[in-house]
């Protein structure tokens, strides 16, 4: 059972004069009142963040003049690169000359010593001169041919550039190399460098030096040696991460049988001392 309602009570005329004389909430007043007190820290902001546009802009100002700089300076060096280029291939054609005349003179020292030699003993130091690698050798064996990764050109240099992780390194070709000796390989030679014992592969800033020599990409490493040198060099770890290289950054990587292949004599080393030796 419900109560009875008491009669509906209409609003006074009173609250409703009040109530179109001032429709705004106390609590929105008050904020607007505090508002108008922080003024001054509201300008402070603004001025805060017309010194960091002001300091954007100079910064930008500052790196188009820099990148202008860049761009003006290029043609220089460029020009610069162009010239050591050059010198560089003019000095590696004169050390090619040089080298084709040494081996001439070293055939005809060598023709002149085996006419003052007997037999016996031209064998033996032919056979030794082939051991430490101070002869031509001929014969089959394999080829393996490595190289950069072809060339990127910068947005803004214009200059061709090759990703480091992309590039063949000296340690690249340490790991063929002693690959190809431990398949069987009996002379090796980079890019006509003939490996001995004594051989070095290193780098030098950007550069390979083969016993001091540098040697340019594509890198070729050819093998003398038995008929399953390559299919051993194939099947190694090295040929394994070789090809890895090549899937995941682009160099180029190739391996292939090759037949008659006369690889040079290494350059003669210099004896600073010497001990004689017993008779034999």
């Amino acid at each position: 059972m419900t109560e009875p309602r008491g009669p509906y009570r209409w609003p006074s005329p009173e609250f409703l004069t009040d109530l179109f004389k001032d429709p705004l909430d106390p609590g929105y007043a008050d904020a607007a009142a505090r508002r108008r007190e922080a003024g001054g820290g509201s300008r402070w902001r603004y001025g805060a963040r017309g010194a960091t546009l002001v300091t954007l802009m100079l910064v930008g100002l500052l790196f188009a003049v820099a990148y202008r700089q860049v761009v003006a300076e290029e043609p220089s060096r460029t020009q610069v690169r162009s010239d050591l280029e050059e010198q560089i291939r003019e000095r590696s054609a004169a050390a090619d000359d040089l080298q084709a005349r040494a081996e001439e003179l070293r055939d005809q020292v060598a023709r002149l010593r085996d006419r003052e030699l007997t037999d016996p003993q031209v064998r033996q130091l032919r056979e030794l001169e082939a051991v430490t690698g101070l002869t031509k050798v001929r014969g089959d064996g394999v080829v393996v041919e490595v190289g950069d990764a072809p060339a990127e050109v910068d947005p803004v240099t214009g200059v061709p550039e090759v990703d480091p992780q992309a590039r063949i390194l000296d340690v690249d070709l340490q790991r063929i190399v002693n690959e190809l000796w431990a398949a069987g390989a009996e002379a090796i030679a980079i890019n006509g460098r003939r490996l001995t014992a004594n051989s070095t592969i290193r780098a030098a800033s950007a550069a390979i030096l083969v016993d001091r020599v540098p040697v340019a990409s594509p890198y070729e490493v050819a093998a003398i040696g038995p008929g399953q040198l390559a299919d051993r060099f194939h099947d190694s770890v090295t040929a394994r991460v070789m090809r890895q290289l090549t899937e995941e950054y682009g160099i180029a990587y190739e391996v292939r049988k090759a037949d008659d292949l006369t690889l040079p004599a290494a350059t003669a080393p210099q004896l600073h001392h010497a001990t004689p030796g017993g008779d034999t």
